[in-house]
């Protein structure tokens, strides 16, 4: 096996960030990231210039607080999927009128709600429409 020379005067390291992992929230750290850096800038600190207690303790304030707010929008994602399905059990037996994707009305009685592709979708007859292209709702039921 040929092995070919290499042969350098001057070496140069540069250092190169990890390839971008997928995140649920673009921007986001979650803990262990935040973690592992403030780990890192414990480690790298001056000795002479520590960080202070304060600005440690600021610093899990704000993680404690990101958690808080995740948390939340995790709920609120949760109780805003479950109005939607009650609103949409609602509409079953009332006559609607809503749009097709091929420009035409469609009217008639929501026999029921079902889940299609990750959407919410109200069923008349063989048809499926989304609650966004509903128009009217007699507020009747048929």
């Amino acid at each position: 096996m040929a092995v070919n020379n290499v042969s350098s005067t001057s070496q140069t390291s540069t250092y190169t960030p990890p390839p971008a992992t997928t995140k649920t929230t673009a921007g986001a750290v979650d803990s262990s990231q935040f973690m592992q850096l403030l780990l890192a800038q414990l480690t790298h600190q001056n000795p002479l210039e520590p960080m202070s207690n304060s600005e440690m303790m600021s610093q899990f304030s704000q993680l404690n607080s990101l958690q808080e707010l995740r948390d939340i929008h995790t709920s609120m994602d949760v109780t805003s999927s479950a109005n939607q399905t009650n609103y949409m059990a609602g509409l079953i037996g009332k006559t609607i009128k809503a749009n097709q994707p091929d420009g035409n009305i469609l009217q008639g009685v929501v026999d029921g709600a079902v889940l299609e592709k990750g959407n919410l979708q109200l069923r008349i007859g063989d048809k499926t429409v989304a609650l966004s292209d509903v128009l009217e709702i007699d507020g009747a039921k048929a």
